[in-house]
């Protein structure tokens, strides 16, 4: 390919998405990076809670500290919005810098994959225009913005790009002309799945791929697979057993109750579910009018789902039927079992209970649909339209890519505001009360605060979730600014007894009892918190709270502890000083003082 199209691509998809890049962080983006402890240290003193979004993501974790420490080093101003408007620029750029890398290694494997000995000569001679042509419209394409722009979904980035690595260097191990070169090709292999392991789940099904692949382009059986040459079936056990070693080392029981058969929906109907969600992907692939950053947390009923399943039926035994024909259609064999292989483990029978619907979960499946799509136009310019000139088909399939780099910097703009994000949101998605929930918030956070129009977004999210869980808490945030605490005190208990583990109506409640003098009531919330989530604010508020409620080793050593886990923070240079301070009565109402100052930002 010549390197002015791969100039011109990088510069396009570079361009679609500077609209973003220095928007505020999003959803998950702001309790991870901005309020998390364990992306401030290069080496971790901790672990990340269950359930969050990099909880056993070791490579994901440790490529956020990457970016928090150099924002550090270049004086980034990294608090939460709107004092940091530029802090999230690195962090999206790094994500720009993974997509384009998971581009060139797809362009690489489709090229090669197309140039395979079971594929016709007529069409192994078009191998760089179709991979180039796959590899610009999966970079450009809309759908793929939320990878990027949500800075956390870098998870699904980095397990694409190191699950598209396996593949390739298992390609490249297999072409090698010595035993040395086959032998770093295989090591390079292995290295890449066990980092993909540690990005994301969906690197667990890459030895699967690396053996689908060799059946369907290379091994004339199925029985060869047990004796393949080159010491093949040692290098699939090795990728086989690292996938799973890290599986157990690191993600087994990170996600929490995020995932899992005891959440609120049965299997079958998360699978119904699904049937809907990728039908919805790739009308989204052929028309990417519609996009949502959240889709909520309810399960699809009635016939919503059946179109979808009828298709992914139809697919799947088209799939099957094409590996009983592999010299003919192993290609077609294998790219359909990848797109369900990629798929599976978030878009199955195994209940995500955080959302039932992600646009981020197609991202590198969308490479199997564009390359079936991408034959198929070939195969009718080549039966149908002989007339017209395969370089004519290229040139228009990349300005098909081109438009669809116009909608990505679209898309990207959505991203540059809060409140016109959620926006966009609750106009595709108007039955989701989280959508509506984090609507409000940026009408609150606006400059200058949109009080009563955030109100209205909280309680339609209150009127379309009966647990309370979103809005409520949020409402009384506003209420507790405008002094109505006779009103936000019952919102927020009804908050907490629908969830005991929402930590903002956990917060907020316990900062309206300390404004009401009531610690001995707080300090039960703020043990909860500090336990579940030991952040420096929460354990020097509860340090507070215990000095206020008479109880001062426990005061003492809350303070010792936020020393110890925060040493290079404003509060944590002036330990000695908060030492010196809880054993002085005088210096207890300049501590309260601290404490709600710290405790107003839980608002």
């Amino acid at each position: 390919m010549n390197w002015w199209i791969v100039l011109a691509l990088v510069l396009a998809t570079t361009l679609a998405y500077v609209p973003a890049l220095s928007a505020p962080f999003v959803m998950d983006d702001v309790p991870v990076i901005v309020g998390s402890p364990v992306i401030r240290q290069l080496v971790p003193s901790g672990a990340p809670a269950p359930g969050s979004p990099i909880a056993g993501r070791p490579v994901v974790s440790r490529s956020l500290a990457v970016n928090y420490a150099i924002n550090d080093l270049l004086g980034v101003d990294q608090r939460e919005d709107p004092d940091g408007p530029h802090k999230a620029l690195g962090f999206r750029l790094l994500n720009l810098f993974f997509h384009i890398c998971t581009a060139a290694l797809l362009f690489g494997v489709i090229r090669r994959a197309v140039r395979e000995q079971t594929i016709p000569d007529d069409w192994r001679t078009l191998a760089d225009p179709i991979a180039c042509v796959v590899c610009a419209l999966w970079l450009l394409h809309p759908i793929q913005s939320e990878v990027l722009n949500y800075v956390v979904q870098r998870s699904e980035g980095l397990g694409s790009l190191f699950y598209v690595a396996t593949l390739y260097c298992s390609i490249r191990a297999w072409d090698a002309s010595s035993g040395a070169s086959r032998v770093r090709w295989y090591a390079a292999a292995i290295a890449a799945a066990a980092l993909g392991m540690g990005s994301k789940e969906i690197v667990i099904s890459v030895p699967l791929a690396v053996v689908l692949y060799d059946r369907a382009f290379r091994l004339p059986t199925w029985r060869a697979i047990g004796n393949p040459p080159h010491g093949r079936r040692w290098f699939y056990l090795a990728l086989a057993a690292v996938c799973v070693a890290t599986f157990v080392l690191v993600a087994a029981g990170a996600r929490g109750d995020t995932a899992g058969f005891a959440g609120g929906s049965k299997w079958y109907e998360y699978f119904y579910s699904q049937c809907w969600a990728i039908a919805h992907y790739l009308r989204l692939v052929v028309w990417p009018t519609s996009l949502a950053v959240d889709y909520g947390k309810e399960v699809i009923r009635g016939a919503r789902g059946v179109p979808g399943l009828l298709l992914l039926t139809a697919f799947a035994i088209a799939t099957l039927i094409a590996w009983t024909r592999v010299p003919r259609y192993g290609w077609f064999a294998f790219v359909g079992t990848w797109f369900f292989m990629l798929l599976a483990p978030s878009s199955s029978f195994v209940p995500i209970g955080t959302e039932i619907a992600a646009e981020r979960r197609v991202y590198l499946a969308l490479s199997a649909v564009l390359v079936l799509a991408v034959v198929c136009a070939e195969w009718i310019r080549h039966r149908r339209w002989n007339s017209l000139p395969s370089h004519r088909l290229f040139l228009g399939l990349m300005g098909l890519a081109a438009v669809l780099g116009a909608g990505t910097a679209v898309r990207s703009y959505t991203y540059s505001s809060s409140e016109r994000l959620w926006r966009n949101t609750v106009a595709h998605v108007p039955e989701n009360p989280r959508a509506f929930d984090n609507l409000g918030e940026a009408l609150r956070k606006a400059q200058p605060p949109q009080y009563a129009a955030a109100e209205s977004a909280y309680r339609k999210a209150i009127a379309e979730d009966t647990t309370c869980h979103f809005g409520c808490a949020n409402l009384a945030s506003v209420m507790m600014v405008q002094a109505r605490f006779a009103e936000a005190e019952p919102l927020l208990e009804r908050a907490l007894a629908m969830d005991r583990d929402n930590a903002p109506a956990e917060r907020r409640l316990s900062l309206l009892l300390m404004k009401r003098g009531s610690y001995d009531r707080a300090i039960p919330h703020l043990e909860h918190l500090a336990k579940r989530y030991p952040y420096e604010d929460h354990l020097i508020v509860l340090g507070v709270a215990y000095l206020s409620a008479e109880r001062l080793e426990s005061g003492i050593a809350e303070f010792k502890t936020a020393v110890r886990l925060y040493p290079e923070s404003a509060l944590g240079r002036f330990g000695g000083t908060l030492d010196a301070a809880a054993r002085s009565p005088q210096a207890l109402p300049y501590l309260q003082t601290l404490a709600m100052r710290l405790a107003e930002k839980w608002l």
